[in-house]
């Protein structure tokens, strides 16, 4: 097993960080520590002031396979019990959410569990067509509550149901007619399919992709006139400050 479970890379000349997962030979599963320390890794890539875009990829046939537990003492009590496993894998939903430019996840192949709920959580997703997305977490009897978290308004009631309830996988062309993820492309292609989006996205002004997220995450906790009102805040503090350049 690799020793660490992903690593960083920055290219700065075109303003993208990818972090890569970097243990094929088990699924690209991770322990709770580690969860938390993705999460942190893809903030702080995304505060660089030369990053315009972070990429969440992996390395071998699948995505990620979810989580291993731990090594060490089990934890026994409610609150060990959420502190060893549920708030790692907030702090990387919270991480994600907060990262101040988009994030972008590319599946190549099976993201089950809290692989399913890692790319639900990023900006955007291209899918590989050998993909596949699935609540795998009841085959335990374990009710996979934080993976639905972060995924409720990204996938309809009834799906998620039946996803969870059923364990069935979801394929990328399913996935997208969900709206699951953004773009489906074929595995061999889908590295040119990132570099298209790429090429739309960094060519903007940071401020303009930071200001874009920052609204999308607030407004669907709004209603519509609190959420029309932080827009016009929004626009206007990056209009005056375009014009002041």
């Amino acid at each position: 097993m690799a020793e660490k479970p992903f690593t960083v890379t920055v290219d700065a000349a075109k303003g993208v960080a990818t972090v890569e997962l970097c243990r094929p030979d088990n699924g690209n599963r991770m322990t709770a520590p580690e969860v938390q320390e993705l999460g942190l890794a893809i903030r702080a890539a995304g505060a660089r002031k030369d990053v315009k875009v972070v990429v969440a990829r992996a390395q071998g046939d699948a995505f990620c396979l979810g989580r291993v537990p731990g090594t060490g003492p089990q934890p026994k009590t409610a609150l060990e019990i959420r502190a060893a496993v549920a708030d790692p894998i907030l702090s990387l939903y919270e991480n994600v959410r907060a990262t101040e430019v988009p994030v972008i996840a590319l599946p190549q192949g099976p993201a089950l569990g809290f692989g399913t709920a890692f790319v639900g959580v990023c900006d955007l997703a291209i899918a590989a067509d050998t993909a596949k997305f699935a609540f795998t977490e009841m085959a335990h009897n374990l009710p996979p509550t934080l993976a639905m978290s972060a995924v409720l308004e990204k996938i309809p009631y009834k799906t998620m149901m039946h996803m969870v309830l059923t364990r069935e996988e979801i394929d990328g062309a399913e996935a997208l007619r969900l709206g699951f993820v953004s773009q489906v492309a074929p595995r061999a292609g889908l590295d040119a399919a990132l570099n298209a989006t790429l090429a739309k996205i960094v060519d903007r002004d940071r401020s303009a992709l930071c200001a874009v997220k920052e609204y999308q995450n607030a407004a669907w906790n709004l209603d519509a006139h609190a959420a029309a009102r932080l827009g016009a805040g929004i626009i206007g503090t990056i209009l005056a400050s375009q014009a002041g350049h």
